[in-house]
């Protein structure tokens, strides 16, 4: 799912799950269950018993995540977390929006954010660039990123309000509109100097790919996919 570019580096564990399990939580303190566990042990290799994670409020605050998953205990909420600290599991929960992978293979650094549509008006993929330059002096240019399985513009319908957010990632289609927020979440990488051969996309819409969750689609019912990334 994720393309080899990405992953290939032996000292990093990414993964994005799909339907198959929900990773819906209301304690993020909370160790994760069994089948949680045995699904990401399969899935990286290595055993999570636990990841840091706080509660996700569309915003972009982001923190510096220390001290193991047992230090997510107590943070503030937040959409996005950096480390350079190894055997941390980094994680979010989405159904519909975009998960935004960050890596430095030069400096072994991480980030990973949560962007819906309020998040990417706020530039928090940019604002997590610019957060592990000033903690691990990445460089933008060193730095590869994916944009994971998100809602995508044939699905997005949106109100007129959307044009004054992302006038450029806006569509006129049959008198209805649609935002392209994966392409608003590029387009600001872009802008923070991460080169375009280092942004991959993965393509998928979690709207029309019923093996994703998807709020638009299934509404409150809707599961939660989990988002990982962890240096070794």
């Amino acid at each position: 799912m994720l393309p080899e570019a990405f992953y290939k580096d032996a000292g990093l564990v990414s993964l994005i799950s799909d339907s198959s399990i929900d990773f819906a939580s209301d304690d993020f303190d909370a160790p994760l269950s069994f089948a949680q566990r045995a699904f990401l042990r399969e899935k990286s290799g290595v055993e999570i018993p636990r990841v840091f994670w706080r509660k996700q409020v569309h915003g972009d605050h982001i923190i510096v995540a220390q001290g193991g998953a047992e230090g997510s205990k107590g943070c503030p909420d937040a959409d996005a977390y950096v480390t350079d600290e190894k055997d941390l599991p980094l994680a979010i929960r989405t159904a519909d929006c975009v998960p935004v992978f960050i890596f430095d293979p030069l400096r072994r650094a991480i980030g990973l954010a949560h962007a819906g549509w309020r998040g990417t008006y706020k530039s928090i993929a940019a604002k997590t660039v610019l957060k592990m330059q000033e903690k691990f002096l990445s460089q933008p240019q060193d730095l590869k990123a994916i944009l994971g399985p998100s809602i995508r513009e044939c699905c997005y319908q949106v109100g007129e309000e959307f044009r004054d957010y992302f006038s450029a990632f806006v569509r006129d289609r049959g008198g209805y509109l649609y935002a392209d927020v994966v392409g608003a979440n590029r387009d600001q990488l872009l802008k923070a100097g991460v080169r375009g051969e280092n942004i991959f996309d993965s393509g998928e819409c979690t709207c029309c790919n019923k093996d994703y969750f998807s709020f638009r689609r299934d509404g409150a019912k809707a599961g939660r996919m989990i988002s990982l990334m962890m240096l070794k």
